[in-house]
């Protein structure tokens, strides 16, 4: 519009997001002008229905015009009177219905704005840059999502399965090293480091986890004293884990050499061997399995799972001494490492201790097999082999495997190490959308089964309501229509045997009122029976329905998702339903039934869309853009002018 002074420019120039805001702002004012036009239409059918109102009153004239005759006296005609009568009462409900329009525009524009995503920031487009503190932003953003989308939902589920899946700020880059015993772990953080801080041995030499930073001064700190640091807040979620963990768990500052390959800014965590250990909890209701803490006082497998999900790099080491996967092992792959395959790198330590090609073989082969049957896809992740540095004079200059190939990809392993505080806001924004589409399917499903639930309940109490009715139904018709007559009744006559010869003595009161109570009675314990033989049906049929909602939880997540499995064959959708399974299982067998379960309105389920499509595209903007300001690299910018000139 150039004749107020606003220009359209193009979306290259950097002008374009205060045009925008300027439209944004124009539209708005356009908006309020057109509640003049709805109001007034508003009061144009108020109008309408006053009229049709005081036309209907104008009918009931006939029965009020006797009462209004009695006090208006002999010089006013009751017709007018009740016409003016009927018509004040028109308009005064006409006037009530405009009111009440009026006030329910609002209200209903009320609901509906607050079930919209309102968000406190705008998605502005980052190739014109214009963003001060981007690491703020995307900061605020997440916090955003995780407080107004995934809370109100995880709120609602018993136990709040994703509450330890959200994400505190700030805190540092990490990298997660775990392994077999004697796998070399230790000895390569120490490599690492260029110091010699961590035990190392053939035996087990750790018993707890530790964190190690590059620091300004030498510092080593306990469980207790670490929980409450201030640069890494989602270290005070471990105290869950109770005092058995906070006992075994540390944290060591070091002042490293200036050549060491460890970068500042950067938290590596050592953890304890796994190994196979006997069942130390005995087997009762408490504890089916018996090996809930595995010997070490805490659930090892959930700690792991906690430093795994917000490890941005994890190292997963095996030597050729045991290149299969240990029970304890089998299952933190099983468990604590599902779904996030895209963090860790499996490397195959010690390659230097085997003589020949034939002896790798075999172990490369044993690993590869051991990882086949718990990485249910076909490619195999690539194993990383390698050697810990400062051991090459054991094994002499005449050996029969490329040692140097080995020093390669140690390098290599130790590059993605350092590149590990690149991929960590990426990593952030990965887990926040991983998150929110593991909500949403949780939501989803539960949706899906508590509809079904209530909808089965329902069934149940009508059938209970019709079997108990029944019989009282019964009885009352028969009363009523003369074809039952109770004892003591004056239409009650006993039965007499047919025979001539005999006549039974007229019943006297006593006996009469014998046989009413003794048959009252009879229709009582009868009565009383059906109803306990009801309830015990409908009990053991909910009991039923309650196994079976867990043993067909595959066909309810088929259910849901038919209509996307038509043309798709879903792969991403069941690798995530693998994850979120466990989580509706638990959540179904800490309840009584499905029913009681709050339902989740598809609202919620369009915020979660809204932030998938939206806001998750513009957070990964905003980590790429703190990536290349890391690297020191230019922003790319849309700018064409610029480009012509260049061309």
């Amino acid at each position: 519009e150039p004749a107020q002074g606003i220009v359209l420019l193009a979306p290259a120039t950097p002008m374009a997001p205060l045009v925008q805001h300027e439209v944004e702002r124009k539209g708005l004012r356009h908006g309020r002008r057109l509640r003049v036009p709805l109001l007034a239409l508003v009061s144009v059918v108020a109008v309408a229905v006053s009229l049709d109102l005081a036309a209907f009153s104008r009918s009931g004239k006939a029965a009020s015009a006797a009462a209004t005759t009695a006090w208006v006296g002999k010089n006013m005609q009751p017709e007018l009177v009740v016409e003016q009568s009927g018509g004040l009462r028109g308009m005064a409900l006409g006037v009530l219905f405009a009111l009440l329009m009026m006030g329910c525009v609002p209200a209903w524009r009320a609901i509906r704005k607050a079930r919209e995503l309102q968000r406190p920031y705008q998605l502005q487009d980052l190739l014109h840059g214009g963003i001060a503190d981007p690491e703020a932003d995307l900061t605020k953003i997440i916090t955003f999502i995780q407080d107004q989308v995934i809370v109100p939902i995880d709120e609602r589920l018993p136990g709040r399965p994703f509450e330890y899946d959200l994400h505190s700020f700030p805190f540092v880059p990490m990298v997660l090293v775990i392994g077999n015993h004697s796998s070399g772990k230790s000895t390569f953080i120490n490599s690492l480091l260029g110091v010699s801080t961590q035990e190392t041995g053939v035996a087990p030499t750790d018993d707890g986890f530790t964190v190690l930073e590059r620091w300004q001064a030498d510092s080593t700190e306990d469980g207790p004293t670490v929980f409450g640091c201030p640069g890494n807040r989602p270290f005070r979620e471990l105290q869950r884990f109770g005092q058995a963990f906070s006992g075994h768990f540390r944290r060591k500052r070091k002042v490293l050499p200036d050549d060491a390959d460890m970068p500042f800014g950067l938290q590596i965590v050592d953890t304890p061997g796994m190994i196979d250990l006997p069942l130390t909890g005995s087997i009762d209701s408490d504890n089916p399995t018996g090996n809930q803490v595995r010997g070490r006082g805490y659930n090892f497998v959930d700690v792991v799972r906690w430093w795994a999900k917000r490890a941005d790099l994890i190292l997963l080491l095996f030597d050729p001494d045991k290149p299969g996967t240990t029970g304890e092992t089998l299952e933190v792959l099983t468990k604590s490492l599902a779904g996030l395959d895209h963090k860790f790198l499996v490397v195959l330590n010690k390659v230097d201790q085997l003589d020949n090609s034939v002896d790798f073989a075999r172990a490369y082969g044993t690993l590869g097999w051991a990882l086949s049957k718990v990485i249910r896809r076909k490619d195999i992740p690539q194993i990383y082999t390698m050697y810990n540095a400062g051991f090459d004079a054991k094994v002499g200059t005449h050996h029969k495997l490329p040692l140097d190939d080995f020093a390669k990809r140690r390098l290599e392993v130790i590059a993605e190490v350092c590149r590990a505080k690149e991929r960590h806001l990426d990593n952030v924004v990965t887990a926040l959308e991983e998150t929110l589409r593991q909500v949403s399917m949780t939501a989803m499903v539960l949706g899906a089964i508590q509809a079904k639930a209530a909808r089965r309940l329902v069934l149940t109490w009508l059938v209970g309501a019709a079997l108990v009715a029944a019989p009282l139904g019964v009885l009352v018709w028969l009363v009523a229509t003369g074809r039952l007559a109770l004892p003591g009744s004056a239409s009650y006559v006993p039965a007499v045997p047919h025979r001539s010869s005999w006549r039974a003595p007229p019943p006297t009161e006593a006996h009469s009122e014998d046989l009413t109570f003794m048959g009252m009675l009879g229709v009582l314990s009868a009565y009383t029976g059906l109803l306990l033989v009801l309830s015990a049906g409908c009990r053991e049929f909910l009991q039923q329905s309650r196994r079976l909602q867990r043993t067909t939880l595959d066909d309810s997540f088929e259910e849901v998702y038919a209509d996307f499995f038509i043309h798709n064959d879903g792969e991403d959708h069941r690798a995530r339903w693998m994850n979120v399974k466990p989580k509706i299982s638990s959540i179904l067998s800490s309840i009584i039934c499905a029913s009681s379960l709050k339902p989740f309105p598809s609202w919620e389920m369009v915020k979660i869309d809204a932030c998938l499509t939206k806001d998750v595209w513009h957070l990964r903007q905003l980590a790429r853009m703190l990536r290349l300001d890391a690297n020191g690299e230019a922003r790319p910018s849309n700018d064409r002018a610029g480009a012509a000139r260049k061309g």
